[in-house]
């Protein structure tokens, strides 16, 4: 179904675009790049030439975290009993998304959310494929599909930095794109430091506690009559080694649990390093 949907929009893409470069002007000026061109539809504000640079993760080498290359971090014992099914990312996290990324992130440039919402939808699309396709193959389920789309939080002092939270954005874009609700439901009890120049354990033991369920938010014995695991999809700006995910993702598991309510946690990020 989704293939179906995807050619479709192929098809109404191109006769939009058609007709745009017949009665538009003669083009714009590409968001990253700064050449004058017709514009592409799918991936606003970047011109063709910018489409065919952009890093897809289209062969997964590890279907756990959703690296497209080799991973030798999920064979690690203590990685066995991450709180996430999996991972999946739309790009490499290399020099051009770091630009793109940080130029939104960190110095407010407006423009860069539609095109950075539209690599996260078309990841998304293509998580949703792979997964029902073994689905399909192993237990004949349905469409996969999420019941809900939450956000890893920033914190107070992050958020009056940047004006925004990035990561919901994107979570906020894509349930708008899918027709799902979107939850408020964490809260960061910590502002943790910049990770990236931190190694993996020191990532992980400074996430322990980085995170709680946020007071007032979503009640789970709501969902003490499903008849099925709760299906919620948490949506990160950038993986690194997962450990922000996974802190994210035990403090959901653990306010579930002790509302005896089975949920089933799925992750997707824009990159992934």
């Amino acid at each position: 179904m989704f293939s179906y949907i995807f050619h479709m929009l192929e098809r109404i893409q191109h006769l939009t675009g058609h007709l745009y470069r017949l009665l538009g002007p003669p083009g714009s000026q590409c968001l990253t790049c700064g050449t004058r061109a017709v514009l592409s539809l799918r991936y606003p504000g970047i011109c063709p030439r910018c489409v065919q640079q952009i890093p897809w993760i289209r062969s997964i080498r590890c279907h756990r975290c959703g690296r497209g290359v080799g991973c030798p971090d999920c064979v690690r014992t203590h990685m066995q009993k991450r709180s996430f099914v999996c991972n999946r990312s739309a790009v490499q996290y290399n020099d051009l998304m770091k630009d793109w990324i940080s130029l939104y992130k960190f110095r407010g440039h407006e423009r860069y959310a539609p095109l950075l919402t539209a690599l996260l939808i078309q990841a998304f699309l293509a998580m949703s494929e792979e997964l029902t396709s073994i689905c399909e193959k192993e237990i004949k389920k349905p469409l996969w599909r999420p019941d809900a789309v939450t956000y890893v939080p920033v914190s107070g002092e992050r958020l009056a930095e940047r004006g925004f939270n990035q990561a919901e954005r994107l979570a906020t874009g894509l349930a708008t794109a899918a027709r799902l609700p979107c939850v408020d439901l964490l809260q960061r009890q910590i502002n943790t430091e910049k990770q990236s120049f931190k190694s993996r354990a020191e990532r992980f033991e400074t996430m322990k506690h980085a995170f709680s369920i946020k007071p007032g938010g979503f009640d789970f014995s709501l969902l003490r009559n499903y008849n099925k695991p709760f299906k919620l999809l948490l949506i990160d700006d950038i993986y690194t080694t997962g450990s922000t995910l996974d802190a994210c993702g035990h403090v959901i598991l653990h306010a579930a649990i002790n509302s005896s309510v089975p949920v089933e946690i799925y992750t997707l990020t824009l990159a992934r390093s």
